[in-house]
């Protein structure tokens, strides 16, 4: 995952919660449902500096994950609360135990999936968002290009393979803030960069003469929640309130807010 309009994001925290944590480990004791039932609130890390998906607003944070998350607590009877990490530091702050669950737009993959759970609900495609006038389609379409993408990334972890497969790549780097590479290609410092397709046609829309959405990076993946390992009773009923958001209707709902449609589609 990966930000900036006029609006100015503020990177403090929007809560700061100390969960109990469980073995030392990183492994959860199994008991997280129950001490989120009997706080009244679920505790969700968030790196907000990605709009459209969480980004902070008037000091508070908004998104459609925010909104997810939100719906997804009172599914569990609860109310959501929100702590805003960096992306590099935020599976290290759910093993830690600071937040029960990560709802940040987090693709779900095999390494992530050593060290937590996921409860996917999403799925989402990840685009190239060049500078005006550049236009890049396809990975051959990189040689020649200075291209960036964010720390810690699905959109990192292509990038490097890229660049073992195209010759003349010209500058491959990795920032660990998201706004950061928006401001470098409208500096004019880098030709493209690579993101979520949602927050790549967020950037397209809101500032058209910096930026362009020209193609697919990768296809649509899965995006989950994740949790720690170890709290069985948490994922199922994470699972449970997923399919029942479905059902009735809010999970389309929120999608068709914020993207005209759903994600993945």
């Amino acid at each position: 995952m990966l930000k900036r309009t006029a609006v100015v994001f503020l990177a403090a925290m929007v809560a700061i919660v100390g969960c109990q944590s469980g073995p030392g480990d990183g492994t959860g004791d199994g008991k997280a449902l129950e001490r989120i039932k009997s706080s009244g609130k679920l505790v969700v890390g968030i790196d907000a500096t990605y709009p459209p998906m969480e980004y902070m607003e008037g000091g508070a944070a908004t998104g459609f994950d925010v909104e997810f998350a939100r719906k997804m607590a009172e599914r569990l009877g609860v109310k959501a609360e929100f702590v805003n990490v960096g992306w590099d530091e935020i599976i290290t702050g759910l093993t830690a135990g600071k937040y029960d669950v990560i709802i940040s737009s987090m693709n779900i993959t095999a390494d992530r999936s050593r060290t937590v759970d996921f409860v996917e609900y999403a799925k989402m495609s990840q685009v190239f968002v060049c500078r005006k006038g550049v236009s890049v389609k396809t990975e051959a379409d990189l040689a020649g290009k200075a291209v960036i993408a964010q720390l810690g990334t699905t959109s990192e972890d292509w990038l490097l393979l890229a660049r073992d497969r195209v010759k003349g790549i010209k500058i491959v780097r990795t920032f660990k803030s998201g706004p950061e590479l928006f401001d470098r290609v409208k500096a004019g410092k880098a030709d493209c960069l690579i993101s979520d397709e949602p927050v790549g046609k967020y950037y397209a829309k809101t500032q058209p003469d910096a930026f362009s959405v020209t193609g697919q990076a990768i296809a649509p993946e899965p995006v989950g929640i994740a949790l720690r390992k170890g709290e069985e009773p948490l994922r199922a009923a994470l699972s449970k309130a997923v399919d029942d958001l479905r059902a009735d209707g809010s999970y389309k709902a929120l999608c068709e807010k914020w993207f005209g449609g759903e994600l993945g589609k």
